[in-house]
Formats: structure tokens, sequence, C-alpha cells
């Protein structure tokens, strides 16, 4: 069977997951196609928040929990900008057109980076405009906290 757009667009976005999951089985006889057409369409694949068993969420995670992801968003503080302005563009990088604002994935992004601020010695100190060319539009600022 062919998927095109029109057969993606007329799947509920849990099918569309589905799809996405069984072609990573298959990426030699199709599959890797059907990834990429899933991935170009923006079509999402959850029809509500994300779930902590979500495997975009636990990707999230992964990365700003990483040294990196860590060290980054540590930077981005540093210089006066939320956290997740640093490490957005890695989730942007590993995730691609799986992270978005429309199925609250920038909200639940923000929330794994208050649990790593939290965790490494900060509070909430705000809320500011992230950079522009971000997929978040708005995000927490942090500062030491203070004992």
């Amino acid at each position: 069977m062919q998927i095109t757009i029109e057969k993606l667009k007329a799947k509920s976005p849990e099918r569309r997951a589905a799809l996405f999951e069984n072609a990573k089985k298959r990426l030699d006889q199709g599959g890797q196609e059907i990834r990429d057409l899933i991935n170009s369409s923006g079509l999402p694949l959850r029809s509500g928040g994300i779930t902590f068993s979500d495997p975009v969420h636990i990707r999230m995670e992964e990365v700003a929990w990483s040294s990196q992801g860590k060290r980054l968003m540590l930077e981005a503080t540093e210089a006066g900008l939320p956290a997740l302005a640093g490490v957005e563009p890695l989730i942007v990088a590993d995730l691609g057109p799986l992270y978005h604002p429309h199925d609250l994935g920038t909200v639940d992004a923000g929330s794994i980076v208050g649990e790593v601020m939290r965790h490494l010695g900060y509070e909430l100190a705000g809320r500011a405009n992230m950079p522009a060319g971000s997929v978040a539009k708005t995000a927490a600022t942090w500062r030491p906290r203070i004992r």
C-alpha cells in the first residue's frame, strides 16, 4: 500500500504514530520513506498532551539531563535567557518536527527543564521571551537558590 499525504491526513494522530513506529522496523523495505513523509508532513502524532511514557517525552528528558543539555541550560541562564533557550536547539535537532507547541510539547520541554534546573540548585526567577526562531515563545528564567 502506497502511503500518501492524503492517507496520512485521514489517519488519527495515534494511527500515524503507530505507522511511524512500525516503519522503523522496516527501514529497508520502504519504512524510511514513510518516516520521512510523516516527519515532513508536520501532522501531529498525538491528539492530546504528551504523556510521560511518550517516546518524545522520554527523548526530551534524555537530551535535557545529558551533560551537554545541562551545560547549555546553565550557559543560557548565565546569559540572562530562559534555560530552555540553551537546550531547545538540541531538542529540535534530535526530534525535528516531532517537537512542536500544538501538542503541548514546548510546555513539556519547559517542565523537564524546570526539573533539571531545580536539581542543579536553581529557583524560578520569572518568565521571558525565547530568542527569535525558537519553537517555544516564552519560558522560565532561573537564578541560583538562596539558602
